[in-house]
């Protein structure tokens, strides 16, 4: 029993993880797109430059490995593959969000304050988390494409894992940046910005997870 739980935890906690790698890159494209196209002053003066956010992306991806590397635990399925519950919620989400008249595209480039629509996002990053986690089952296309990017990876392994620990400091600099900001605007201690800030402790901390267990080093040769 205490084995199944542990199975079931290691899962979830990988969805978790997953999910806020998607929400990170959300919520950092929506902020940089009204800073390059509104000229939005993004938690001036105490981000040196909104640019950074993009390292915070770059770190939200590195850490796709190790999020759904976690979830590899043997698990009852309920009746179906994850991802084709998550390719469902992802489609009925999509289709709720143009009932809206909003475009997919603004799921990552518009920021409101719209409840329907921010509801639908997030069905959508549920959906998506479900996806990415169980890529790997989806076809023999996507298996051998997982194994050429992992072939590919283990040959620049400690370069990675040089990149991941630079992205992970920058990326801790950027959320004390925001909270520091918040010390000093309170009026900006809404959701969107606690959102923000916590997905980017949430990144820095799983990278540096990530770096501490060395997890790019001990990648093995794909054959």
């Amino acid at each position: 029993m205490a084995s199944y739980l542990r199975a079931y935890g290691k899962k979830v906690l990988s969805w978790l993880l997953t999910f806020n790698c998607l929400l990170n890159i959300m919520l950092a494209v929506g902020l940089l797109t009204g800073f390059y196209i509104a000229h939005w002053k993004i938690y001036e003066p105490y981000l040196l430059n909104a640019n950074l956010l993009w390292i915070t992306i770059l770190a939200a991806i590195m850490n796709f490995f190790p999020s759904t590397n976690l979830g590899h635990v043997k698990v009852p399925r309920l009746k179906f593959h994850h991802f084709v519950y998550g390719f469902a919620i992802f489609a009925a989400s999509s289709a709720f969000i143009m009932f809206l008249s909003f475009s997919l595209l603004s799921l990552f480039t518009l920021t409101i304050l719209n409840v329907n629509f921010n509801v639908g996002r997030v069905f959508m990053l549920v959906g998506l988390t479900l996806i990415i986690d169980d890529f790997a089952d989806i076809s023999s296309v996507t298996a051998r494409g997982l194994r050429f990017m992992k072939s590919k990876t283990y040959q620049k392994r400690r370069i990675i894992h040089a990149a991941q620990c630079l992205l992970c400091c920058v990326t801790f600099f950027v959320f004390l940046c925001i909270t520091v900001w918040f010390t000093q605007n309170p009026g900006g201690l809404n959701l969107k910005n606690l959102t923000m800030d916590g997905s980017l402790l949430v990144t820095s901390l799983t990278a540096f997870g990530s770096i501490r267990k060395k997890i790019w080093l001990k990648l093995t040769p794909q054959t």
